[in-house]
């Protein structure tokens, strides 16, 4: 690839960024990085009716939070009304367009329109199917054709990497380019996603709104990763990328022709594992707002409860899907708060006999010269063989009594993140 390559996402601000408009965003930045190019933001603001500031400082919040930093941008279409106006008048002095009632159109010749499309092959259309079409409008606003040709001639872009359903618009736009003697980009046209149903995704699929999924407790590690796939493969079985290896591993001929499926599940997979394997650093900095939200923050945790509140997190891990696993499950152990489930209750403490094994199991931690996850556990064991009863039973009753839970981390490791103090104190219920 000789000349520079610069490529951009153009969304229009009549709504949220979604799915299908990140993840092509995603293959423009990925693009762009892997080939030390340019990606550009450019924001096609011209529908005044349906654009708003609101939008745009949506679709520009998303974009951070996904990570997608851009190098040049955002540009307002809605700040370059001229140029098109200009080009609209070049086009009618050279005879390749003319007025129509206050509004100009282009005039399409005869012939065909071939191009090669990175992802499908070559693409032909017969001009005598393509109307006259609109290149500005009478109240002196462009058309999408219009506006996106001359931004894309006057931002030097080398590949056009956008939906698959822009496919039809793209014979037009390859007219306006050749009767303004531009050059050609590369047009790469993405498969489209569709729901689990194969039907287009949409609402009644979830959450389509990139935002959305960061109030579910997405992160954007796993929501790019995710995305990525979504009709790209590396050719190979690994499913786990971090920003350099999809850099690295990114390429055009890896795109598919055929759509791809959004799977909820697969997401919550990728959650999954980014939560198990995220830097503590980068996982606070996550935790830390919903922390704030739920009321459950406190400033030493940062400070001299750091190092305990990083044994928790760790504890806590394994069995987070989403952020608000950690808010809920991490309650128990930053308040004296405990919520006990019925069930659980019923199930482990119920026999009052197990309420007297609590006791002297915490007379048994009470003595201990030093409360440790060893020391712990060597004791609950021994006073089981002692009672002659199964460890489980004072495990299980142990695990209720400190969490109200039936399901929590293991018992052991959550004596010890409680402390000597606060764990005796739970079991003497």
């Amino acid at each position: 690839m000789s000349q520079p390559i610069r490529v951009r996402f153009a969304p229009s601000p009549t709504g949220y960024l979604h799915v299908g408009s990140a993840r092509t965003a995603l293959f423009d930045w990925l693009f762009a990085r892997k080939h030390n190019g340019k990606f550009i933001l450019r924001i096609e603001d011209t529908d005044v009716e349906r654009s708003t500031e609101d939008m745009t400082r949506g679709i520009l919040e998303a974009m951070t939070w996904l990570g997608l930093h851009w190098d040049e941008g955002p540009y307002f279409q809605s700040q370059r009304l001229d140029l098109y106006q200009e080009t609209a008048e070049r086009l009618l002095s050279s005879g390749h367009a003319y007025r129509d009632e206050g509004a100009i159109r282009f005039k399409v010749p005869e012939g065909r329109v071939t191009y090669p499309d990175a992802v499908f092959g070559e693409i032909a259309v017969e001009n005598d199917t393509i109307e006259n079409f609109v290149l500005l409008r009478s109240d002196g606003h462009p058309t999408y054709h219009l506006g996106v040709v001359v931004d894309d001639i006057d931002m030097r872009i080398s590949h056009v990497i956008r939906g698959a359903d822009h496919i039809s618009n793209t014979p037009k736009q390859l007219l306006l380019y050749r009767a303004l003697g531009a050059s050609l980009p590369v047009f790469a046209h993405l498969p489209l996603i569709l729901g689990p149903d194969k039907t287009r995704l949409s609402k009644r699929h979830g959450a389509t709104s990139v935002m959305a999924y960061q109030e579910l407790g997405i992160v954007p590690e796993a929501l790019r990763n995710f995305l990525a796939l979504l009709g790209w493969s590396p050719g190979t079985d690994q499913e786990i990328f971090d920003d350099a290896e999809l850099i690295q591993a990114f390429s055009l001929d890896g795109i598919s022709k055929a759509n791809a499926s959004f799977n909820p599940d697969k997401l919550a997979w990728f959650n999954a594992q980014y939560l198990s394997r995220l830097p503590q650093e980068k996982l606070m900095l996550y935790l830390k707002p919903e922390l704030i939200k739920a009321g459950l923050w406190r400033n030493s945790l940062e400070k001299e409860e750091s190092a305990w509140f990083q044994s928790l997190i760790d504890l806590l891990r394994p069995r987070a899907k989403v952020l608000q696993d950690f808010i809920r499950q991490s309650k128990v152990f930053l308040t004296s708060d405990i919520d006990y489930d019925p069930a659980a209750v019923e199930k482990f403490l119920k026999d009052p006999k197990v309420k007297e094994y609590l006791h002297i199991l915490a007379s048994r931690l009470q003595a201990l010269p030093e409360f440790t996850l060893q020391n712990t556990e060597t004791a609950l064991r021994s006073l089981a063989d002692e009672l002659g009863i199964k460890a489980g039973v004072l495990i299980n009753a142990s695990r209720v009594a400190l969490t109200g839970q039936a399901v929590a981390p293991g018992i052991f490791d959550v004596m010890t993140l409680f402390g000597r103090e606060r764990t005796v104190a739970r079991l003497r219920i």
